[in-house]
């Protein structure tokens, strides 16, 4: 694929399935990595859904959402197109990885619609782009490569004999990315055909965040593993010196896959970036309501004026 990088609302949205869970509360939407589906935040949603409305959708592309994938601009207006259909002004927008871009692009460009950030092993303009990166995105290379794990991911899923042996024999977090992975074949899209679709529009939009960092003005934390090998920490180093005020939390000796392997720490860097976002808006209430009575009072002192001389205009 070829061309300039998609402008916001330059695609027609698409329709995102999405789990739905917890109180009326304020909404906080969790978009999952590359490739992924919903059910890579249950853990997460576990832990917050008694005080958020968790959204979990699945992105373009994957899942039992509509396709075919986005780049960074389409799927944060697939996220806006899915809040308005549900009828929330508002939320509170979790990246994962390559979603992080996704996030980050809502976030600067809808600045009314997300009430904060919160960045997890996120991807960034930083990123030293590999050589695996770009043979993904190459045009032959990447389908060839799509191609074969899409049927390996078949044989995988398809095999009752193999999904047994790693439940009896794989370590717990091994046992973790082999259920994750297999429950990507779960759906009616290709989950790595959409993954070489995004990795095209990552190795020509990644840049394109950069001014868009200076625009986020909402409550952010920049959440990142210091032992992750798919996303370096420098990335997260450096998104959380170029967003205003965002908090950045390392976790020592971690990896990529935060939401599997790290939900509690996850779920702290929701509740803290929520509760910033309140604090803030309390101050705005506060300070709005200030502007007012100086007002008030300025009009009031104004009318005394006028009252005490009547016939003032009158003699000039």
């Amino acid at each position: 694929m070829t061309g300039t990088p998609e402008a916001p609302g330059s695609e027609t949205p698409t329709t995102l399935h999405a789990d739905i869970r917890g109180t009326s509360g304020e909404a906080v939407v969790l978009l999952h990595g590359q490739p992924g589906n919903s059910a890579e935040w249950k853990r997460v949603a576990d832990l917050i859904e008694g005080r958020f409305l968790v959204i979990s959708p699945d992105r373009p592309g994957y899942g039992n959402s509509d396709g075919p994938a986005r780049g960074f601009a389409g799927n944060s207006a697939a996220l806006i197109a899915l809040l308005d259909r549900l009828g929330v002004p508002r939320a509170l927008v979790v990246g994962h990885s390559w979603a992080g871009g996704a996030a980050i692009w809502a976030a600067a460009t809808n600045p009314g619609r997300v009430s904060g950030l919160v960045l997890v092993s996120s991807v960034g303009p930083s990123e030293h782009l590999t050589w695996n990166d770009r043979l993904l995105g190459a045009p032959v290379a990447g389908e060839a490569i799509a191609a074969a794990a899409d049927g390996a991911l078949g044989l995988l899923t398809g095999s009752a004999w193999v999904q047994s042996l790693a439940d009896r024999r794989l370590p717990e977090r091994a046992r973790d990315a082999y259920h994750y992975i297999a429950g990507l074949g779960g759906s009616k899209n290709r989950p790595w055909h959409s993954f070489l679709l995004e990795q095209r529009h990552f190795l020509r939009e990644v840049g394109e965040l950069d001014p868009l960092l200076a625009m986020i003005g909402v409550a952010t934390v920049v959440l990142h593993g210091t032992a992750d090998r798919t996303v370096e920490p420098e990335v997260a180093v450096r998104l959380a010196g170029r967003i205003q005020d965002a908090d950045l939390v390392l976790i020592p000796g971690a990896g990529h896959l935060l939401p599997q392997h790290h939900p509690e720490e996850v779920a702290a860097a929701i509740n803290s970036a929520a509760d910033r976002a309140a604090a803030e808006a309390g101050s705005a209430d506060q300070a709005e309501a200030g502007r007012d009575r100086r007002l008030d009072g300025q009009v009031a002192s104004d009318g005394e004026s006028g009252a005490e001389h009547p016939d003032q205009s009158a003699n000039h």
